[in-house]
């Protein structure tokens, strides 16, 4: 059970999400905060796929209850030479990297700690903005060069993660679910299997996240080395469940965001939990909502969840279990 807890955990400070994502304290405490009261097994220390483009020299646009949006492509009119140079020195990747040390500090191994990276795909579509479509047709060698840039990134912050103590490192690539097959295993699939072959050289565990519809692209993400396909509401999940036992992953998904768990009842929340639990079964199923909690989501549909989790649902398992027997 991981509740993707973003933006979310500064509403449980009341505090905006420019003042959360901006400061190590709130983040540590927010977390904190979701810990005691969703019970989770595991939860990402910020969800936010915008650091490494500011470092980049993106600029972006805040709001209270979003994390900022890209608002300028520095590729759009230039070079990777024209780039800052990249480093996890830089912009907030220091404050997340004391977050992640103080929440291993305090919460042990008794809660995973996943460090969210943004995918080669995403980061390249942050610097070069819409173009890149069309790059894909017209300029392949060099769309090739840029996302081997993005891909050295993207280990870059991995490296990051692993040295700060994160137990899973995803990488977040929703863009991806806007090309086709043919294009991820051309464009995406040989640079984000270096970034998973990286993880796995430090001994943590990979995961593929991928929000939007990505459907007509769910065979190939499980044809990558990670350890982990994770998808939205968009996608059935028991297609889902038989391509990650073909492919011999671990999967999550795919609690539904907006009509459920932010806009409906505590009810509506855990008959969600248990369809996926039932769609997902008994074997490498990760349950979790399909991308970031939106920031307003009521605390008791996500504990509603957690109590179905570690109680109810546990109950009726068990009773079932004892009548076949």
């Amino acid at each position: 059970w991981i509740p993707f807890v973003g933006v979310h955990g500064g509403s449980l400070l009341n505090m905006t999400a420019t003042e959360y994502l901006q400061s190590e304290d709130a983040i540590v405490e927010g977390q904190l905060r979701a810990v005691e009261l969703y019970k989770p097994d595991g939860l990402p220390v910020v969800f936010d796929l915008q650091m490494e483009a500011e470092v980049l020299g993106c600029a972006l646009k805040w709001a209270d209850d979003v994390p900022p949006s890209v608002v300028s492509h520095p590729l759009s009119d230039g070079s990777l030479n024209d780039l800052p140079e990249f480093s996890t020195k830089a912009g907030r990747f220091p404050l997340v990297g004391e977050a992640t040390t103080r929440l291993r500090e305090k919460i042990g191994h008794s809660v995973a700690l996943y460090g969210l990276l943004t995918g080669p795909f995403t980061l390249l579509s942050h610097l070069r903005g819409g173009e890149l479509f069309m790059d894909l047709l017209m300029e392949p060698e060099q769309v090739r060069a840029w996302m081997a840039f993005c891909a050295e990134v993207g280990k870059r912050v991995a490296e990051f993660y692993a040295n700060h103590g994160a137990d899973v490192i995803a990488v977040v690539d929703p863009m991806t679910s806007q090309i086709s097959s043919e294009h991820f295993e051309e464009f995406v699939s040989p640079y984000v299997n270096e970034i998973f072959g990286y993880i796995r050289q430090r001994d943590a565990f990979s995961s593929l996240f991928v929000c939007g519809d990505a459907t007509r692209n769910l065979e190939v993400m499980c044809r990558t080395s990670c350890d982990n396909v994770s998808i939205d509401e968009n996608i059935p999940l028991e297609l889902l469940r038989s391509l990650a036992a073909k492919y011999s992953k671990s999967f999550g998904g795919n609690l539904k965001l907006t009509t459920v768990l932010l806009l409906g009842k505590e009810a509506d929340a855990m008959l969600d939990a248990i369809r996926c639990i039932d769609e997902g079964g008994n074997t490498g199923f990760i349950l979790a909502p399909g991308c970031d909690l939106p920031y307003g989501t009521p605390p008791a549909n996500l504990q509603a969840v957690a109590q179905m989790v570690h109680d109810d649902y546990q109950r009726t398992v068990a009773r079932t279990t004892a009548h076949a027997t």
